[in-house]
């Protein structure tokens, strides 16, 4: 059927030899730290207590030595560091206490900070022109199950979508009035409610259904668009039900979509031929928990791919996918490596971006 999967393991602890130092990955450990991750194993960059173990983190500041990191913290508050390569930097509380589950989903791009509320509104932390406004809630309540995952839409107009309580995707964003809208991308029970999506660029979104189909949608503002013409991008049984995707897009419109299979495999498929296709092994089975969250960024000519196992940290190094003359799937031509990881959670969520 295709090229067989081509898989390197480097020794625990041992660096990668293309030492991809330029991508950053954060998460929170099991002793509530705030790692990072570069070309080895985690180290901790702040000794303040951050949020519950493997919760969701946001990033902003993509080329700077100094990101912004968000989650949401014990207290229900949203919280940003501000870090350094050492176990320093500055902690602050962003928002009121009670406003959201601790640990749950937060996203950002540009200089906008989403997440959803204890009741299931999404709310808006704004960074626009240097001042601090929000957290303050953009939608009605009850338009998303509280911890539901968000995805930050980019560009010139910041947006956020996510899959509301009646499996349908939503895009939030704002008109020219400067007000939020709420807008349908999708028809109700078509997506699992409050599972995982994430963005292509600033115009389509990835989200799983019930059957463990993975579909691509268009992010435009509107009604639902009409007909509906949702792409496939998997079939049934491709991936868990609801599980959190990750994308990386290169120029050219060339995508990857990459997530945790059923069997702990690593997954991907891509459009490089202008079709998507089954997904295929990147790596061997057992190395990542199903449908856990996988931090992926496009550097340079390959995607560089972080997740959380079973006590070990783990990353992947992809090639820029290049059409193939035979039939899928493609060799994705992946070197992966772990790295003892002992304060890790596993299946936490994590974030990365160029430094």
């Amino acid at each position: 059927m295709g090229a067989a999967l081509i898989l390197t393991l480097a020794p625990i602890a041992t660096g990668p030899a293309y030492a991809d130092a330029q991508v950053g990955t954060y998460t929170i450990g099991r002793n509530l730290t705030l790692y990072r991750s570069t070309w080895g194993a985690p180290v901790a960059v702040h000794r303040d207590p951050a949020a519950l173990p493997g919760s969701a983190v946001a990033l902003l500041g993509s080329g700077s030595t100094v990101p912004r990191v968000f989650a949401i913290n014990a207290s229900g508050a949203l919280v940003m560091w501000s870090t350094s390569t050492g176990a320093g930097g500055q902690t602050s509380v962003e928002g009121p206490g009670g406003q959201a589950l601790p640990g749950t989903s937060v996203t950002a791009a540009g200089t906008e900070v989403f997440f959803v509320g204890r009741y299931g509104a999404i709310y808006n932390k704004s960074y626009r022109g240097g001042t601090r406004v929000g957290p303050r809630q953009i939608t009605a309540v009850g338009v998303a199950a509280p911890g539901a995952v968000v995805a930050a839409i980019p560009g010139s107009t910041v947006g956020v979508a996510f899959v509301g309580i009646d499996g349908a995707v939503r895009v939030v964003r704002q008109n020219s009035a400067g007000t939020w809208m709420t807008s349908l991308a999708s028809p109700p029970n078509f997506a699992v409610p409050g599972g995982g999506l994430a963005v292509v660029g600033n115009a389509a979104g990835m989200v799983t259904d019930t059957d463990g189909r993975i579909w691509q949608v268009r992010l435009t503002g509107g009604p639902v668009p009409d007909p509906w013409q949702p792409v496939a991008v998997a079939g049934v049984g491709a991936a868990p039900p609801g599980a959190h995707l990750a994308t990386g897009l290169f120029s050219n419109s060339l995508a990857v979509v990459m997530f945790a299979g059923e069997d702990g495999a690593i997954r991907a498929t891509s459009n490089v031929n202008g079709t998507w296709h089954e997904p295929t092994p990147v790596t061997n089975a057992g190395v990542a928990i199903p449908g856990r969250p996988i931090a992926l960024t496009v550097h340079g000519d390959h995607l560089h791919g972080d997740w959380c196992g079973n006590s070990l940290a783990w990353q992947v190094r992809i090639p820029r996918p290049v059409p193939w003359p035979g039939p899928h799937p493609e060799p994705w031509n992946a070197t992966t490596y772990s790295f003892q990881a002992p304060n890790i959670q596993p299946g936490g969520h994590l974030a990365s971006l160029l430094l």
